[in-house]
């Protein structure tokens, strides 16, 4: 066989493209015992933070949950509960003497007398009740019928009413008022109403005026 020359067989083996900028292969990266230590470590102390971070956030919730449920600590000033809006009393020293024995109406603030008026008071079948009163409103007219009392609704009947009292003072709910009279002109010296105080419209319009919710009034005599 004929051996070919040297140069031949360069020439019959194809080259091999290599780019020129190739990195190596990496090395495998050995890990010593220091390094698994280190990082055995490193991921120990995260979990221990993290830990810490929860449990101090469990405690602070639970410290808070507690003291709320407690309520406020020993010398700590205690929290006010809202009190109810109520209307405003009257101011004290308005009261009021309504003698039946004498038939007058006597004002007094602090115990000075301001004003007397001549009263009116209930006939023998509808006494005016003795008793100590306060004043729960008033109004500028009110209507008053012997039908709203239950007496009588027939207007034949001599018992029988239909009239506007102005300047009426209520001291009960069930209708006891001072009120003017217009139509009683014996204010003073007989009693013919249906258990009301009786006074002339001048007096009936004084005293609304001088008259504030929770004013005392004293019926006496009856």
């Amino acid at each position: 066989m004929d051996r070919a020359p040297p140069g031949a067989v360069a020439a019959l083996v194809p080259p091999v493209n290599r780019p020129a900028c190739a990195a190596p292969p990496p090395r495998p990266q050995v890990l010593t015992d220091t390094t698994v230590v280190i990082r055995m470590t490193r991921n120990r102390l995260r979990g221990l933070r993290r830990a810490a971070a929860s449990g101090a956030l469990a405690t602070l919730l639970t410290t808070a949950l507690c003291a709320a449920a407690a309520g406020p600590a020993a010398g700590a000033p205690a929290r006010q509960a809202a009190s109810p809006v109520r209307a405003p009393a009257a101011a004290t020293g308005h009261v009021t003497v309504i003698d039946a024995r004498t038939h007058q109406l006597r004002a007094t603030v602090d115990g000075r007398t301001v004003a007397v008026f001549a009263a009116g008071f209930g006939q023998p079948r509808f006494p005016t009740r003795s008793g100590t009163y306060h004043v729960l409103g008033k109004e500028a007219v009110v209507e008053m019928t012997s039908c709203s009392i239950r007496l009588t609704c027939n207007p034949a009947s001599p018992d029988y009413y239909d009239v506007m009292a102005p300047w009426a003072v209520r001291l009960t709910d069930s209708g006891l008022f001072v009120h003017g009279a217009p139509w009683d002109h014996s204010i003073g010296s007989a009693d013919i109403s249906h258990g009301c105080v009786h006074l002339g419209t001048a007096a009936a319009k004084w005293f609304y005026d001088f008259s504030r919710v929770g004013d005392t009034v004293i019926v006496t005599g009856t």
